[in-house]
């Protein structure tokens, strides 16, 4: 019974009394009934005695079980004082958001070849222009813990979405360029936008919801009908928020003067 509670045990023993009743009360009264058939004096007082004193057992056994379960709680407790229990302490407060477990370290994987400098900082923050806006189709907040990495400009890419040979500047004739990137904790359905810009004119755009995973390789390319001699800036939004920019340049096509071999 070490795995009862005290008011299971109450209610047990209370039970049991209530068995006794049962029983002595049927005893005592089957004794009496059998003593009217007894011819003689004697045997049949004495039965009726035995009767009545199984009769008196079964009251003694009806108070106790009135008792019991009157107060045999109080008194249980009183002789086995029950443990208190440990109220739990508040140590950390739950948040009502999932926190997503990312796929990959918000740290680009990318390593940019030595030879190329680092992008120059973008003094004003780039804002999304009012017809983008406008063609937002999801309202989904983004999540504010997304991150992307420093975009990469190629002429190629490898698997994985890997840059081949990037550069900041580029010579022409120039075919599509690609800007790559990694992106950590990003949710599905949130608008995201991609602008190449020429001069502040947007030559290149691509505005839809996201559908990839919440981490990984990722890439916006551009393809215009002929490129032009300047400079160029890529801009990443997701909603309306401008996350990342590149710039880089492209130049007119180099060339060599073959050197002349003097004739013998």
């Amino acid at each position: 019974m070490s795995g009862l509670t005290i008011d299971q045990t109450v209610q047990i023993i209370a039970l049991i009394m209530l068995i006794g009743l049962v029983i002595f009360a049927w005893m005592g009264w089957r004794q009496i009934q059998s003593a009217s058939r007894l011819p003689f004096f004697m045997l049949r007082r004495r039965r009726i005695s035995q009767g009545w004193r199984l009769l008196i057992v079964a009251f003694f056994f009806a108070l106790l079980v009135l008792f019991t379960s009157l107060f045999g709680r109080q008194v249980a407790y009183t002789i086995i004082p029950p443990t208190p229990s440990i109220t739990p302490t508040p140590t950390m407060t739950l948040l009502p958001t999932i926190t997503l477990t990312p796929t990959i370290t918000p740290i680009p994987s990318i390593t940019p070849t030595p030879s190329i400098t680092p992008t120059p900082t973008i003094t004003a923050t780039p804002a999304l222009p009012q017809f983008f806006k406008e063609q937002i189709e999801f309202q989904l907040t983004p999540n504010p813990q997304s991150v992307f990495s420093e975009i990469i400009v190629a002429q190629r890419m490898g698997e994985f979405n890997q840059p081949i040979e990037p550069s900041e500047s580029f010579n022409l004739p120039l075919g599509r360029l690609y800007g790559t990137f990694t992106y950590d904790n990003l949710v599905d359905g949130v608008q995201w936008t991609s602008l190449w810009y020429k001069e502040g004119e947007i030559i290149c755009s691509e505005s839809i919801p996201w559908d990839g995973d919440t981490g990984g390789f990722g890439f916006t390319d551009c393809d215009p009908e002929m490129w032009k001699t300047g400079g160029y800036e890529i801009r990443l939004f997701l909603g309306s928020e401008w996350k990342i920019s590149a710039r880089f340049r492209i130049e007119e096509q180099t060339t060599s003067t073959p050197s002349t071999t003097p004739t013998p």
